[in-house]
């Protein structure tokens, strides 16, 4: 995996480049591209390194219309070439054309490149994918490599996330693995699901979660249940107030604060008697005082109509 940020590469002038995409741009036009021919798929690849970032973007969208005989050379890029502008617009090509097939590729650009916008792009390719990058994504959360960074798993998570709705069905089961950072990421997907459609399993899921031996996963389930914005959620968040671990605490009293709904008022301020000068005294001042704030403007807008 190339690493260096160094510039690297074959150096083409601005020139070269503009006569390039042009002429590109005119065969694509007229269906007359030679998507085979491998030497000038190669030199499209070297137009991502160009230093104007719309000339940039401009061979990053003649490589997605080309499609999937430029992923070759985009993996190849991705995974060796020197200049880290070109490695960064590889990774940022992918979720243009979104190809299963580069799925490895893209995991090993998340985890090893040196480059953090390169692991947050390729990271945001698996994202694209949908579904079928899930496996893929838990197994990054699942591996117990040393050099699976932190920041990797976060960024794997985040992917999970974004999935959501898109990949319900391969997460769920992961809601019985052992770890609790990975348990912690399919809450965080659940939620989009619960959102999208309204499904009933996902959201029994949710429910467990709240009972979790990981405070992680019960901070991160009553976040969701703070994102999905219906009133009959008030009560759970209300509940979560009394949990002993801090986070989870924390983030029922924030989820209540953002609901802008009457009925948060009164736990909120149960809460802040109880906390006396204790370690969440601030933030439930601030969730009274914002929440406060928003029901006398007259804004109850926050938490959808329902019950």
């Amino acid at each position: 995996m190339a690493g260096t940020g160094q510039t690297g590469g074959t150096a083409f002038s601005a020139e070269d480049n503009d006569m390039l995409l042009a002429a590109v741009s005119a065969q694509l036009a007229t269906g007359a591209f030679p998507d085979q021919d491998g030497a000038v798929l190669a030199r499209l690849v070297e137009g991502l390194g160009d230093q104007r970032g719309l000339v940039r973007f401009g061979f990053a969208e003649r490589l997605a219309a080309i499609g999937l005989p430029a992923t070759p050379f985009l993996r190849h890029a991705l995974r060796k070439h020197e200049n880290v502008a070109v490695r960064r617009a590889a990774a940022k090509t992918f979720t243009l054309i979104k190809d299963p097939n580069s799925m490895a590729t893209l995991r090993e650009a998340m985890t090893d490149d040196s480059d953090p916008v390169v692991q947050g792009s390729a990271a945001g390719a698996l994202a694209e994918l949908g579904g079928v990058a899930v496996p893929l994504l838990l197994d990054t959360l699942e591996d117990q490599d040393p050099r699976i960074t932190a920041f990797c798993k976060g960024l794997a998570a985040w992917a999970l996330a974004s999935i959501g709705a898109r990949g319900a069905e391969q997460l769920r089961p992961a809601m019985e693995s052992p770890l609790a950072d990975v348990r912690a990421a399919v809450v965080g997907a659940l939620g989009d699901q619960i959102q999208n459609s309204d499904d009933q399993e996902a959201l029994t899921l949710l429910h467990q979660a709240l009972e979790d031996s990981s405070e992680e996963v019960q901070a991160e389930a009553v976040t969701a249940f703070g994102k999905l914005q219906h009133p009959r959620f008030i009560p759970v968040l209300a509940a979560s107030l009394e949990n002993s671990s801090f986070e989870v605490r924390k983030n029922a009293a924030l989820a209540l604060m953002k609901c802008r709904n009457g009925a948060g008022l009164p736990p909120l301020e149960m809460a802040q008697q109880r906390e006396g000068d204790g370690p969440l005294a601030t933030v439930l001042e601030l969730a009274v005082t914002q929440l406060q704030r928003s029901l006398e403007m007259g804004s109850e807008e926050g938490f959808r109509t329902g019950s």
